[in-house]
């Protein structure tokens, strides 16, 4: 999958007449609604016939959450799996927080030739004062001359019938209940280690909650994996405080020597 920010697709026009099916969501703590919208996207793509299938996300949360589920290179790992062709990152800076709906729907019509949309059913874009849903995006693309149509996603919900939301599994992390995460998103909560620095003693991994830019839960003892580069995993106890993230071997285990590659860290239950 190829990356681009989105603003410099609208500036060179370099997909401008390419038949392309987009979804623009923040797609953060990726979970089982968000599988359905893509799993449509690339529905559509063969439906509508299109060369391209594009997501466009967001480079930090337009809610205003100081702290995100996923970092943006997970987010882009989880959507690529699905074939996605193409994401365009959108630098949500406090002068793209004020185009209006009319103003998105132009630098859309910039970078892509737009013959099809999916997105969720609260999808809502522009400025709050001057905002568009899904059926108005629509409408404005077709305005400009694209053959486009936009499918709504139905809210996809748990076994209870309760709607699986980005803000839900937000507050299950917050309250420490990972054990029901795979339910809602299918894989345990994942942290991102590749960008952090840590260091080791006494059989441990050690790190700074300042440097950890995701969600963690309260302070406690977790199980836990962590992941490395290679793929390979080892199961570990995770100790969350105010200050650090520390990551002990399970019993009869070893992470290892030094200079180990990680990748991530599941999060599984609370001890």
């Amino acid at each position: 999958m190829r990356s681009y920010s989105f603003q410099s697709l609208a500036d060179s026009g370099l997909y401008r007449d390419v038949r392309t099916v987009i979804s623009i969501g923040v797609f953060d703590g990726v979970h089982n609604g968000h599988k359905a919208i893509l799993s449509s996207l690339m529905e559509m793509k063969k439906k509508r016939r299109a060369e391209l299938s594009a997501v466009i996300t967001f480079s930090t949360n337009p809610k205003g959450e100081r702290t995100q589920l996923d970092t943006l290179r997970l987010r882009e790992e989880y959507i690529a799996s699905f074939g996605t062709d193409l994401l365009a990152v959108i630098d949500f800076s406090p002068v793209f927080s004020k185009i209006t709906a009319c103003e998105f729907t132009s630098l859309l019509a910039s970078a892509f030739c737009v013959v099809g949309s999916v997105v969720g059913e609260d999808f809502r874009f522009g400025a709050p004062s001057s905002s568009g849903d899904g059926m108005t995006l629509e409408r404005m693309l077709r305005e400009r001359g694209m053959d486009s149509e936009t499918e709504i996603a139905d809210s996809v919900k748990d076994s209870d019938g309760v709607r699986i939301s980005s803000t839900r599994l937000r507050q299950m992390i917050e309250k420490g209940d990972l054990g029901c995460i795979p339910e809602l998103s299918g894989q345990f909560y994942r942290v991102d280690l590749v960008p952090l620095p840590y260091r080791s003693g006494s059989g441990e991994l050690i790190f700074s909650r300042a440097s950890i830019h995701q969600l963690l839960p309260p302070p406690g003892v977790y199980d836990a994996e962590l992941a490395f580069s290679d793929k390979s995993g080892a199961k570990c106890i995770a100790l969350i405080d105010e200050e650090y993230l520390r990551l002990h071997p399970d019993t009869g285990r070893t992470f290892g020597k030094d200079g180990l590659l990680l990748d991530s860290l599941y999060l599984e239950k609370r001890r």
